[in-house]
This record gives structure tokens, sequence and C-alpha cells, in this order.
């Protein structure tokens, strides 16, 4: 991997929720705990000290602003004069003199003769249908090495982690079970082994300790820990930052982390990871060693490497009081739970990681978050038959929502405001879900238990089509009864403009059904189903059969909307080609009047001041709105380029790329980007850019 910008990276264990957040020498770091946001927990280094001074790669938030600000007396200046003093004190290395790798397991640091190492092993997590997870898929803390070549030296040096917490009244440094460090509660640690020479220095006077190699300890300033590193050897202090919560969720289901089936506390989360520190090292090789391959466009991976993380920073590992797994995705900052849109998407990395988590999450879908409603039609009186559909989420932050009810929508009187029901295009993600692990696994048996679920889906497609079959044209155009007075279903691109937000008669969701059609035949071959294969086969002609519905003579990209005189130009209609063609059910064979169709409509889009950004260069998903996502527009950026064999405008792929190394670099990620200034405007956190996956 070629040398990485700095930027703030999640470093997370996996499935517990948490990230130890920093990446760029001026942001300080964050400290993250079942709680998803960017904080100012303080500072932290990694570095070597002896008597002639100390140097370090250090962490540390610098406030921009160095004039005096009257309003505040000066407390901006005297923020950022106290930041140079640290910077100063503990000798921090200016950005030219670091340099750093990003891979997918690793995050490695070097500054002359230090060298710090952060692991996260993202493997396999096995099936916990075929047998326990063990410990150490799942340990609750990340491994650091901190390592320090004094083999020139002539004086013997110390090697050294620490930090300075910007809350330091809950945290004390402990000398306990063979461990020190410096704990806050009982919800997080720094620690190392004694065993391995391990001791810490804290105080007002750590300096001068770090300085003479010696020992000590006062409850108050900046903490570290230690070991000595003789004249002419290298060394490594290898410690843990880990993680301890035992319980994981309420409201409907009460669970607790799995890794409490092996730890009781902190501190012996703490010391598995630190015990475990050879298997860790050797992981993360072979994690890197499956992911990465000659010929990769390392700018690409280089932000796959970045939203891997953000993925895992929002992951839940949990039982329940069943003894269930339960795996859980948290919208990022937006923190809904499972939400399916999202799902459909991370499948891009999940069916390639860990299959059995779509096997699973479509299981608690279909038995728990399903539902059949009923549907009206604008400008005809009466409800219909609607049929199956599934949640937009599984709850809320901390709680899983009612049985058969997401937290996110809502009935709605008028069409002003959010949180509309996404009944359409959720039917559409659980065929993506179900078709997904069925497809990609190959597993019959589970098909054949959910055998069922293909009739129950085709005519939820159906009726959602029209109430009988002179009606029906392929163009979803139902809303369900669930949105209230409002007759308003949104989709996933809610909070875009009206080029993307309504459901009926959608240019987006048109072509989203067209692949799901694809994708349920695909399901229907694997168990035998012909009668719905046939069926499908129907939908599918009456779909290409509407093409003419949109297309205009005024423009040459197709109208957003059949049933509406929209003006925006939607490059998002591309994008439902991508999982299809992962998959190996969709290439420019499969459908040729589909693929030829969206060939001509995303070469208009791709001109500029259409859906490429007239400032930056930038793909939108609709010309009319500067809202634009890192993971829809890489999931579009593949269908282009993968799908229907289109060349990308130059620089457009790279812009893609710096939304999350340059314009999101405080926040380490966002999912939603102002095209033209690129300005974050949300999605912080936001585990769905780990389609990212399909650049590998």
């Amino acid at each position: 991997m070629k040398t990485s910008a700095f930027f703030n990276t999640h470093h997370s264990p996996v499935g517990a929720w948490a990230s130890l957040t920093f990446g760029a020498p001026d942001l300080g770091m964050s400290i993250d705990l079942q709680d998803p946001i960017v904080k100012k927990s303080g500072f932290m280094m990694a570095g070597m000290a002896n008597e002639r001074g100390i140097r370090s790669i250090g962490f540390i938030d610098m406030p921009k602003a160095s004039h005096i600000d009257l309003k505040s007396e000066g407390t901006l200046e005297s923020e950022r004069a106290r930041a140079e003093r640290t910077r100063a004190m503990f000798g921090f290395c200016g950005e030219e003199e670091i340099s750093r790798v990003l891979t997918p397991s690793k995050d490695i640091f070097t500054a002359g003769n230090i060298t710090f190492t952060v692991y996260t092993p993202y493997d396999e997590l096995p099936d916990p249908d075929k047998g326990e997870i063990p410990a150490i898929a799942c340990l609750p803390g990340i491994l650091m090495d901190v390592t320090v070549d004094n083999t020139d030296g002539d004086l013997p040096c110390t090697a050294f982690f620490g930090m300075g917490l910007s809350d330091a009244k809950r945290s004390h440094s402990f000398e306990e079970n063979g461990l020190v460090g410096h704990r806050h509660k009982g919800e997080w640690a720094f620690a190392a082994r004694e065993a391995d020479g391990a001791y810490l220095v804290r105080g007002l006077d750590a300096v001068a300790h770090l300085k003479n190699g010696t020992r000590g300890v006062h409850q108050n300033g900046p903490a570290f820990l230690c070991i000595a590193v003789p004249a002419g050897e290298k060394r490594t202090l290898t410690l843990t930052w880990s993680v301890y919560a035992r319980e994981g969720s309420s409201g409907t289901w009460n669970c607790t982390y799995y890794y409490n089936r092996f730890f009781g506390n902190l501190l012996e989360g703490a010391k598995a990871v630190l015990d475990a520190q050879d298997a860790l090292r050797a992981i993360s090789e072979k994690v890197d060693g499956e992911l990465l391959r000659a010929g990769q466009d390392e700018a690409r991976v280089g932000l796959f490497c970045q939203a891997v993380r953000s993925y895992y920073a929002s992951s839940q590992l949990l039982l329940d009081e069943e003894n269930r797994v339960r795996w859980n995705v948290g919208e990022g900052a937006y923190v809904w739970r499972n939400t399916i849109d999202l799902c459909a998407d991370h499948i891009t990395w999940e069916l390639r990681r860990n299959p059995w988590i779509v096997r699973s999450l479509m299981d608690e879908f279909i038995d728990y978050y399903s539902y059949t409603d009923t549907v009206t039609f604008a400008g005809i009186e009466g409800e219909y038959p609607g049929g199956v559909s599934f949640t937009h989420d599984m709850g809320c932050y901390f709680d899983y929502s009612p049985v058969g009810y997401s937290d996110y929508e809502h009935s709605n009187e008028t069409t002003r405001g959010f949180y509309f029901y996404m009944t359409t295009e959720e039917l559409l993600n659980g065929i993506y879900c179900m078709a997904g692990y069925a497809l990609h696994t190959g597993d019959r048996e589970w098909m054949m238990k959910r055998k069922d679920l293909l009739p129950a889906l085709m005519e939820s497609l159906e009726n959602r089509d029209g109430f009988n079959d002179e009606m029906r044209n392929g163009v979803l155009k139902a809303s369900s009864t669930r949105g209230g007075k409002c007759g308003l279903e949104s989709t996933t691109y809610d909070a875009l403009d009206h080029s993307l937000l309504e459901a009926a008669g959608n240019l987006y969701v048109y072509i989203k059904t067209w692949c799901s059609l694809i994708l349920l035949k695909k399901c229907c071959a694997l168990i035998g189903d012909a009668e719905t294969a046939a069926r499908a086969d129907r939908m599918l002609d009456k779909c290409r059969a509407s093409v003419k519905l949109f297309r205009t003579d005024a423009q040459p990209w197709l109208k957003a909307n059949a049933y509406r005189d929209l003006p925006g130009a939607v490059s998002a209609a591309a994008e439902p080609l991508s999982v299809p063609h992962m998959l190996g059910a969709l290439d420019e064979n499969t459908d040729p009047v589909l693929t030829a169709l969206l060939r001509e409509h995303s070469l208009a889009c791709l001109e500029k001041g259409v859906c490429r950004d007239a400032e930056s260069g930038g793909l939108r998903l609709s010309s009319t709105s500067r809202n634009t996502w890192t993971s829809k527009v890489v999931l579009t950026l593949y269908a282009i380029e993968r799908v229907l064999g289109l060349e990308l405008p130059e620089g457009m792929a790279q812009e893609t790329i710096n939304w999350g190394h340059v314009s999101a670099r405080e926040t380490t990620v966002s999912d939603q980007i102002y095209a033209d200034t690129r300005q974050v405007l949300g999605g912080l956190y936001y585990p769905r850019i780990v389609t990212t996956s399909l650049w590998l």
C-alpha cells in the first residue's frame, strides 16, 4: 500500500460498538463506546525518550484560531497555546516527518526510529449455526505496538504510549491482575502486561520520569505505559485499548454483548487481547493478504480501508435471552438498528466476509420485522390488497422496536416533513438481501424453508403495480395505507430532492424493480418454482414495454418519474445494477434492453453540469440535488463501469475518494456531501460506505 493521508479513522473491535478514533496529528483522539460521534477526548502519543529529549508521534486537537477572541477572553488562543506547549514538551514530530500506511487490518505510523502500529484484523466470523463463535473472533479490544529502534543508540531509552484525557476525573492508572494501564471506570482501558516489562508513569513530573527511565505514578496529569529499551536494541511495547459493556440492547429484545460469554469484566477482556497478540498479528497479515492484490487501484482500495472500519465501529455482536446470536449494525450517528436500506448494500461486503449475517438478518426481518399491508393509488378511490414487505429498521439506538414496526417510519397526515413509510423500497431491499444470500451461497436448504416467501413477494410486487392486470405495467405506483393520509412513500433517498424522494413512479424504483424480478427468477430456479418464475417473466415484459413512459424528446436522459413532471436527471438509476452484477445474476447480455437503456441514460448523466458537478467534477445522484452520498456514488460508479462498460470522466473516482479522505477527515467518513463545495452534510460514522469493497 502507498503512503496514506492523515485523516481520522476508526480502530474498532468486531461487534463491540466502539472505536478509538484518530489518524491526523492535529485532530486528537475520540474514545467512542456506544456513542458514535467524534468527541474531543484528549491527546495521545507513541514515542521514545532518553536524557537528551523526547520524540513522539502525537495526535492532539489544534484549535484553528490563534487570534484573541474578545467574547471568550482569549480562550481560543490559550487552548492553542496549551496544545503547542504539549507538542513541544513531548517532542511531537511534524506531519512532514511522519509516514502513514493504512491497510484493511493495520494502521502504521512511522517517524525516524518510532513505529506505531494499530491492528484491527477483520477476519471472518464463524457461522454460529455451526458452532460457538470463538473468543478470538470477537475480542473486545484492539492491539497496538510501539516499536523503538535503539540499535544505533548509545544511551538506553524509554518506549512509551501516552495520553492526556479531557475528562480525567473518572479515570485512574492501575496495576492489577498482571496488567498496568489507565482505565475509565469499568468501561475502557489502555493496558499492557507487567510480564512484558511494561510499567506506569503518570503525573505532572512525567517528562522527567520518561527521560530518566524511572517509574512514578501520581493520579493527576498525563499517563504513560512504558518499557525500557537498552542501547543497541530494538524493542516493542505492546498494549491494548479494550472496552467492556454488558447490556447491548433493550426494548423488544434485551441482549448482552457476545463477548460476555468469555469475559466478566474490562480487565479480563484486555488481558485476553494481550495474550492473543501473536495470533492477532498473524490474522492481520492473513486478512491483508486476502484483500490486497497486485493491480488494484490503491487510491480506491484506500477508501475501502477507511470505510470498513466505520462498518465495524457501528457493529454489535449480541446474545439475546434465548441464547440466540443477533448482529446489529447501527446507521452511524443516526443509530437506526439494521436499516434494511443499508443491509441491501452491506451485502457487497458481508457476502464476501460473513454470509451468515445476511441469512440471520433476513430471518429476523421475515419472522419479526415484516408485515402485510393494504395500498392506495393516486386518483383512485378505495383501499386494495398490498402484500408482504419489511420495516425500515429494527429500532433506534439501544432499543429494538416492537415486532412488525420500525422506529423511523410514521403515519403522516401531509407530505411535509420526514419519516415517511418506505414499504415499496423495503420490499425490493428484502428481495436483494434474500436473493443475495441464496445465490451467493447456493444454500438451497434455507431457500426451501422460505419457499412460500417467493410467491408472496411476487404478489406484493404485482399488487403495488396495480390491483388488476390492466393497470399493471411494471412501474410500482401504490402507497401503503400504513403511511397515513399523506399518500406518500419515500425511498432510501429521502434526504435528496423530489426527483428521488417519492417512490411511486420513481425511475430508481423502476430499475430496482426490474433487477429484483431478475433476482427472484434466479431464486425460483434454485428451488424449482416455475410458476413464480413465470409471473416474474410476465412482469419483466411489462417493465420492458414501459420504457417509453420514461423517455422524452426534451432531454437525452430518462425522466425521474413516469407520472410527474420533474426536472432532474437521476444518475442513481444505474445503482440497482451493481448488486445483481456482483452476484453473477446480471451482465450486459442478461437483459440487453435494460443495459442499453441505462447506458444511454448514464452517458447523458455524466455530461458536465448534468450529474457531473460543474464545480468539483464529482457525481451527483440527482442533477437537481447537490447532496450526494459516497456509498451510493460508489455503487453507481461500479454499475457504470462494470455493468454498462462506460469510462468515467477523468477525476470522478478520485473526487469520490477525497470525500472520505479530505472532506470528512475530521469525522472519519460522511455519507452526505455537498457535491459542489465538498462540505460534509451528514451521515457521520456511516457504515454503508463499505460498498467500496466492490473496488477490491
